[in-house]
């Protein structure tokens, strides 16, 4: 069967390089199966392209909206209907030619003015943009990894063996590894390259290069780009890695028992993450053996429980314990899929609409897909490059707060801490060395965090395990306070990887052209104010369990007339400006931010323009936005301002993705409600989290006859109390350990417990070397589980870098020389 599918393999893209005008000496040096496949583009910017729409395959192309397909937009072509290339060449032929659609027997030509601006999923199409290639992006910044050496080794996926031709892009006429490098920084999804003479492939496989092949003359280099997602909130159900899970092939109660009656086989199966999507469609399923087009879904009682050695192969078991559940899409009513549900149902609870309660998302297993919590804040940034002598290359940091929008349930294990341990941890964190822990990078060099400092730290250390949120309180240890500052550092050392190093408070707008090209909407969005990324903030709910806690419910109220500006924005050349909300009467339409256009006059310099204060009236900040004001949003701008055209804008309005699974089958054009976007260390994001925090340790807490930390503090009046600078320095803190009290103290999965594993860390002498404990704790925090890649969410990430925040933290505690 393998050598069957090889041979086709081979065929196919001999015939592919045939018709794709392989001469002369194009295909000619190199391995020839490498040269045979892959689709090719030229390294010259300048002529047009095809360009995936949303990723291209398995997508029906629509102009500004999902539901906007009118026959206006595209003619039929019946002689580019017998293969995506003759369809291509039909468009090719069409100087109006926009894009394509295409599938099987059918092409649509699509010649709308605006071009293809969106599209839906559907099985059997994929749909292409054609046009000039962005070039406005500047280029990534990152650190290249040589893999497994680099030098003569051929880039491959999940195994040696893994080479498909839609892992990359082939791109000719760079003759160093340099040109090709800089290439893949130029492209937004670029996860590496492989390099050969006059040969540049640029990898853009979702999970990266994970392995290389021997193969004389190559180089396989990775990527490592801060701006890509640090998180992945899609677990595709709960697996682990038979074995290591590369090169296994599954088997039964032993390695020789491999009866066909233990699996269905499901073919053209595209990765491993669509074959645990079909394991999740199949309750009795317990586990996958998946290679290159070919999925077995595993059905044996017993499970997997053995496996052998085979290049090529990948075995997964599944591992839903009480508590982990499978979630996947039972229709398409609202746009729902397999990973929107997947994603959505990762942080709402299985009762809660669409999860529940009739919605299109069907969810089998316990009450959460992760026993624990979904990953935490992710982190884009994108590097402006220095075009000029005189224009300084500042990283720019976005945060994203995909995780913190989860609701945080204030229930659980409750770990005390005596009074003798709680003073003598005080006492250690007040005589403790802080200088030159809490650093920003301001993109020419470190400064310490004005944000974030260690005394407000230790005030919401000494809060949080006196009075707590709840029955939940930090713990700092039984009799023994090291316990205490090693939990205390563990919980600095992911604060300092994923908020501090930006020095942000507000969560920024990423929606940048990459994440619009994924999920639709306008580039970079005012109404980012109201969700990113296919998430609508003011909509997240609380259970049903929780509401009946809070006496009928727990989530704020969403005000229409509520308005306020964030306190802080990325820093970063022509960052967007500081998140706001407004009712529609003050600012009916959207905007977009152009970071792009036009440049302001730096402060000593002619045509200077100074910036609004940061207490400027609302009213006459929103003015100038109406007007499509400049230069002005914040101190130090170096450009960018207002538009309510181009860039996914219509009709005078620049809306933000869709949000389908949240009663937002459209995106927002407005800013009305849009005020509960992420704040502080750990992102704090949504009407129910913010509820939760009212009703545990705000002002309806000491309204109803209940301790409140802050008895002042309306959380649902005024969300921008967390980051406002007039309010107790500490709540930013505060609001980030709601999370570690909820998420990762209590954490206690597949035999690793966090505070077991704490404590044996401590007992066996805190040794620098061992990782297992921050690797463990970093790992919940970034993956879900403590021992990523094995839940199926991606390889840990900046685990070094978490390591060294760890280490830090605790030399300044004297407990590490």
């Amino acid at each position: 069967m393998a050598a069957a599918v090889l041979i086709f393999a081979l065929l196919l893209q001999q015939a592919h390089a045939a018709s794709s005008g392989c001469r002369g000496d194009a295909c000619s040096s190199g391995n020839a199966w490498l040269q045979l496949h892959g689709s090719f583009n030229k390294a010259t910017t300048s002529e047009s392209t095809f360009q995936p729409v949303d990723g291209g395959m398995g997508r029906a192309c629509r102009g500004s909206s999902p539901g906007d397909n009118r026959p206006s937009y595209y003619q039929v072509m019946p002689a580019g209907s017998g293969s995506l290339d003759a369809c291509k060449d039909e468009c090719l032929a069409d100087a109006r030619c926009k894009g394509i659609e295409y599938s099987p027997g059918r092409c649509e030509v699509w010649t709308r003015t605006e071009g293809i601006q969106a599209s839906i999923p559907l099985n059997g199409f994929s749909c292409y943009s054609y046009g000039e290639p962005e070039t406005t992006l500047p280029p990534r910044v990152g650190q290249w990894e040589a893999v497994d050496g680099a030098t003569n080794r051929a880039c491959r996926g999940a195994s040696r063996g893994d080479n498909s031709a839609d892992h990359y892009s082939v791109v000719r006429g760079l003759f160093t590894l340099a040109d090709c490098q800089a290439e893949c920084t130029r492209q937004p999804f670029c996860q590496g390259v492989e390099f050969s003479p006059n040969r540049c492939e640029i990898w853009t496989r979702a999970e990266g290069i994970q392995a290389s092949a021997p193969v004389s003359g190559y180089s396989c280099y990775r990527f490592l780009d801060p701006s890509m997602s640090t998180t992945t909130p899609y677990p595709p159900g709960s697996f682990e890695a038979v074995n290591g899970g590369k090169d296994q092939a599954c088997r039964g109660a032993s390695a020789s028992d491999n009866r066909p009656s233990y699996f269905d086989v499901i073919p053209d199966v595209s990765s491993i993450t669509a074959c645990k999507a079909e394991c999740m469609k199949e309750p009795s399923c317990t586990g996958i053996e998946y290679s290159p087009g070919r999925c077995e879904i595993w059905t044996r009682a017993a499970g997997i429980e053995a496996s052998i050695t085979l290049s090529g192969f990948n075995c997964w078991r599944r591992t839903e314990e009480p508590g982990v559940r499978s979630c996947s899409a039972t229709n398409g009513e609202g746009g729902a899929t397999d990973a929107i549900c997947a994603e959505t149902c990762s942080y709402l609870d299985a009762d809660q609409w669409p999860c529940g309660g009739g919605g299109p998302c069907l969810c089998s297993g316990g009450a959460t897909i992760l026993p624990t919590a979904a990953p935490t804040t992710t982190m884009r940034s994108t590097t402006a490059a220095a075009t000029t002598a005189t224009m300084s290359t500042t990283s720019s940091t976005t945060i994203r707060a995909t995780t913190s929008a989860r609701t945080t349930t204030a229930a659980g294990t409750t770990l005390s801490t005596p009074s003798t341990t709680l003073d003598r941890s005080i006492q250690a964190l007040e005589s403790s060395n802080s200088d030159g822990v809490f650093m920003y990078d301001t993109g020419s060099g470190w400064l310490p965090s004005d944000i974030y400092t260690w005394p407000d730290m230790i005030e919401a250390v000494r809060l949080m395990a006196t009075s707590g949120i709840g029955s939940l309180k930090l713990w700092l240890g039984d009799t023994n306070h090291v316990y205490g500052l090693v939990n205390v550092a563990a919980f600095l050392a992911q604060c300092m990887q994923e908020t501090i190093q930006y020095n942000a408070c507000d969560e920024n707008n990423w929606s940048d052209k990459a994440v619009v090209q994924e999920a639709g909407g306008a580039t970079y969005s005012a109404a980012s104010a109201c969700g990113q990324l296919h998430q609508s903030y003011q909509d997240y709910s609380c259970s049903p369990e929780e509401d009946a806690l809070a006496g009928g419910k727990m989530a704020c109220d969403v005000d229409p007339n509520m308005e306020m500006r964030a306190y802080t924005q990325a820093g970063w050349y022509g960052a967007p400006a500081k998140l706001f909300c407004a009712p529609k009467s003050k600012v009916p339409k959207a905007p977009r931010w152009d970071y792009s256009a036009p440049w302001c006059a730096p402060e000593d310099g002619y045509g200077h323009v100074p910036p609004f204060a940061d207490n400027v009236p609302l009213d006459e900040y929103f003015d100038y936005v109406n007007g499509g004001g400049s230069c002005k949003d914040y101190q130090g701008i170096k450009t960018g301002g207002w538009k309510f055209t181009g860039e996914g804008c219509v009709d005078g309005a620049c809306p933000n993705p869709d949000a389908p699974l949240f009663g937002q089958p459209e995106g927002r054009e407005d800013l009305e409600g849009c005020c509960w976007w992420g704040r502080g260390v750990i992102q704090t994001t949504g009407t129910c989290n913010f509820g939760k925090l009212n009703f545990f340790m705000g002002k309806r807490a000491a309204d109803e006859g209940r301790s409140s930390i802050y008895p002042q503090i309306d959380f649902c009046k005024n969300p921008n109390s967390i980051c406002d600078p007039s309010s107790p320095p500490e709540l930013k803190w505060v609001a980030g350990m709601f999370y570690w009290l909820n998420a990762v103290q209590p954490y206690s999965s597949g035999g690793w417990d966090y505070i077991a594993e704490l404590k044996k860390w401590v007992d066996n002498g805190m040794q620098k070397g061992d990782r297992s404990f921050i690797n463990g704790a970093s790992g919940i925090v970034n993956r879900g589980c403590h021992n990523p890649p094995n839940c199926g969410t991606g390889e840990l990430h900046a685990a070094t870098e978490r390591a060294a925040n760890f280490d830090k933290v605790l030399e300044a505690m004297g407990l590490m020389g």
